[in-house]
């Protein structure tokens, strides 16, 4: 286990044995956060009611004032489930009973073996271990969604449409108050522009249990209009249920993605024809070159030269005009383009936060599915456990009968 989560379990042992007492306690304290020890269970007691963090009880039975079995009794008066190890060299069928009856965690005989001794201590850690652990991934989880509460826009509703939780965000935006959720529905929140086809196939999608993900206009109580990104799904923990997660955005962004689009073409259409525009001077300026060779021969070809070279300048002046136009146009529009993918850069950083929330509710569902394996476990090495009483009951009914 994480050395981090040990430092966090408290110990107490139990042994009228000074030495072994002794030697159990300095071996435990270095991977244990303390490590409380005593002499008979009577003061095994106090020192249970003093320190009320204790996680686990290591006990010898034979003691003096207050025997194992009659610590466990009294501890189980207050704690059915804390785990309790009792450590002895002989075991006696009545003790066995009493103690499983009294809920005993595990069996250990003497003389102990650390390495065994450690062995079953990290077994009883398990489900508090799981438990740490399953407070961390909540505590963690509850951050990433108090960061996503603040900036996105969510809400539930039913199967029939009608509105039954708005968070800060949505309520704040849309201008309704908590008090009106309960005579709200779906199409009070979506804006009129809205084709019904739209609508109904949104619900289709919902209904086949899939992920529905797109741009929506919707209208405040004041009949303002609003746009957002939506990402809508059936909760799996409450029955015909769905949840909408959503982000800002505005009419402006939609319009500044179709003219992202409309630059673009420009500028590869700009580059088309300055590519034509350039091989027509090539061309045009060979051919003036040609006739100018033969112009000494020739006067019709002068006036041919002059008309091909008049034409080769309004071609360059025309192309000279349209470079200052879009290198104008560019420069304008590279700067929205910038601002553009500034705030298209937030809203995925957004969504990569409900991406993460969705992994951590996945690692949840998983935790839980070990926790039901470990209780599995639990109850194979129970069985196991009284296997080995059996066996050791044998044992000393045996040694009894030499």
């Amino acid at each position: 286990m994480e050395e981090s989560f040990l430092k966090k379990i408290s110990i107490l042992i139990v042994d009228d044995n000074k030495n072994d007492l002794e030697i159990i306690s300095k071996s435990l304290s270095k991977y244990f956060k303390k490590v409380h020890t005593a002499s008979n269970g009577a003061d095994a007691f106090e020192l249970y009611k003093e320190y009320k963090n204790i996680d686990i009880i290591i006990s010898d039975i034979q003691m003096p004032k207050i025997n194992g079995l009659e610590l466990l009794k009294l501890i189980r008066n207050s704690d059915f489930y804390l785990p309790f190890l009792i450590v002895s060299a002989t075991f006696d069928e009545d003790m066995l009973i009493q103690a499983i009856n009294l809920n005993v965690s595990s069996f250990l005989p003497k003389p102990i073996n650390l390495h065994s001794l450690i062995e079953r201590i990290d077994i009883l850690c398990e489900r508090k271990y799981f438990k740490y652990k399953e407070e961390l991934r909540k505590e963690e989880l509850k951050n990433y969604l108090d960061s996503v509460n603040s900036v996105a826009f969510i809400y539930k509703m039913n199967k029939d449409g009608d509105i039954t939780y708005m968070n800060d965000t949505m309520l704040e935006n849309t201008g309704y108050e908590e008090k009106d959720i309960i005579n709200l529905s779906f199409d009070d929140i979506l804006h009129p522009d809205i084709p019904k086809k739209y609508v109904d196939e949104t619900w289709r999608v919902l209904n086949n249990g899939e992920l529905w993900k797109g741009n929506t206009k919707f209208i405040t109580k004041n009949k303002d209009a609003f746009y957002l990104n939506s990402t809508i799904f059936r909760l799996i923990t409450e029955e015909n249920s769905f949840i909408t997660i959503a982000f800002l955005t505005t009419k402006e962004n939609l319009e500044k993605r179709d003219f992202h689009k409309k630059v673009i073409n420009s500028i590869k259409e700009f580059h088309q024809k300055e590519t034509y525009y350039k091989q027509e001077i090539e061309r045009l300026t060979a051919e003036r070159s040609n006739l100018l060779f033969l112009s000494n021969t020739t006067t019709g070809l002068e006036e041919k030269v002059a008309r091909l070279s008049s034409q080769v300048d309004k071609y360059e002046l025309e192309l000279n005009v349209k470079d200052k136009k879009f290198e104008h146009m560019l420069k304008l529009k590279q700067e929205e383009i910038g601002n553009f993918v500034e705030k298209a850069q937030k809203e995925i950083l957004k969504v990569s936060l409900v991406q993460k929330e969705k992994k951590h509710l996945e690692k949840n569902i998983k935790l839980i599915a070990k926790e039901n394996l470990f209780l599995k476990e639990e109850n194979k090495k129970a069985r196991v456990r009284i296997r080995d009483l059996e066996e050791l009951l044998k044992i000393n009914k045996i040694k009894k009968n030499i």
